[in-house]
């Protein structure tokens, strides 16, 4: 009788479970059904999103215009597919959060759309420099970094973002622990310690990424230009170039818009293009130097001139664009010759004869220069040499 009980009781136990397997194969197809479903929504997001922003390039009377793109140049660069999110360390003030390449921290909880918006940002970021990184020798933080995280603070407000030192007037900031003596030319090698790498942050506020005091998307079609701006200076060591090769690559790849989930690099001419006219239109790129000057120009100077009404950060990108893309074969090949020898050490002036030996003199360059750009109806003047 006890092993007849024993029996009962062991099938009775049995019973559940194979209720609860049963159940659980019933159930296999409705979730990947819901799966499905869940998929075929976040693409119609995606491209209702790229729809939007699309019109809104119409609207500001962007006109896509097509330029030549050196070797493997990437056209669109999409957020990888493996992009995870997770939550971050613990135990410091405010909310921590981490995607592949980055660690994000905030004082105030985002929700999951608003994390989500700013990693795959980001990370679409990352992916993007590291395609251009691939083409042309700038310099990269990421051998520097191990296996450490790219840290971007989140402010809640623009008191806060101004408060916590960012600048005045501006959506977003790259604050490197690594700066140049200011007795130390621009070009000339520089060590760039383990530490000051890790210490390297971009500071955002939420307004400039759509998303409200409290932690939430309230505006999904957002200008990204300052936070992709700000990620090239902190995945690139742009710091140690020449300050036009500094603020001009931040600014090329700020301008690539992002469209959908892509970072669309064939609109980001006409980007480039667009904002140019319009400077040009009100004489900002009327310049009382020569493009030589501007190759070594320092950044107290280069910055100085923008009070003034004259857009130097502009020029920086038009000068990017032009050997990128309007200078043919041997625009890409100065410009990559112009990078390697400042990361081989040579003295900015003397890396420049890069960028002007293809043209035979700084005469020719400065005339080409013009012409190229007035080819696409932006004029651009400089004082005659």
């Amino acid at each position: 009788m006890k092993l007849l009980h024993l029996l009962l009781a062991g099938l009775m136990l049995l019973m559940p479970l194979s209720y609860v397997a049963s159940a659980a194969d019933d159930d296999a197809p409705a979730r990947t059904k819901r799966s499905a479903k869940a998929r075929k929504a976040k693409e119609r997001d995606v491209r209702k999103a790229a729809s939007r922003k699309k019109k809104e390039l119409r609207e500001m009377g962007v006109k896509n215009v097509r330029v030549k793109n050196p070797g493997d140049w990437p056209r669109k660069v999409s957020v990888p597919k493996d992009t995870e999110l997770a939550p971050g360390p613990q135990g410091g003030p405010g909310f921590a959060y981490t995607s592949n390449h980055f660690l994000y921290v905030s004082p105030v909880k985002l929700d999951a759309a608003a994390q989500k918006t700013v990693a795959r940002l980001c990370e679409c970021a990352y992916a993007a420099n590291k395609a251009i990184g691939g083409e042309i020798p700038v310099p990269r933080a990421t051998a520097e970094r191990g296996d450490k995280k790219f840290l971007v603070q989140l402010q809640p407000t623009m008191e806060a973002y101004y408060a916590a030192g960012g600048p005045r007037n501006s959506a977003g900031v790259f604050l490197g622990a690594f700066r140049r003596p200011a007795n130390v030319a621009p070009g000339t090698p520089q060590v760039i310690k383990e530490e000051h790498i890790a210490m390297d942050k971009v500071m955002i506020p939420f307004p400039s990424l759509g998303i409200g005091a409290n932690g939430s998307v309230v505006k999904e079609d957002i200008d990204t230009h300052a936070l992709v701006h700000e990620l090239t200076h902190q995945q690139f060591l742009l710091n140690n170039l020449p300050i036009w090769a500094n603020e001009g690559w931040a600014e090329y790849v700020g301008y690539v818009p992002y469209v959908g989930e892509d970072l669309d690099f064939d609109r980001g001419f006409s980007l480039i293009l667009h904002a140019a006219k319009q400077r040009a239109d009100r004489g900002a790129l009327d310049f009382d130097f020569s493009l030589e000057d501007f190759f070594t120009m320092d950044q107290q100077t280069m910055y100085g001139y923008m009070p003034q009404g004259k857009d130097t950060y502009m020029l920086s990108v038009m000068t990017v664009a032009f050997f990128v893309h309007l200078d043919g074969k041997k625009g890409v090949d100065a410009m990559k010759a112009y990078l390697q020898a400042l990361i081989d050490g040579k003295p900015a002036d003397e890396a420049a004869q890069e960028l002007i030996k293809p043209h035979r003199s700084i005469a020719r360059l400065q005339q080409d220069f013009i012409r190229a750009w007035k080819s696409k109806k932006v004029k651009v003047s400089f004082p005659k040499k």
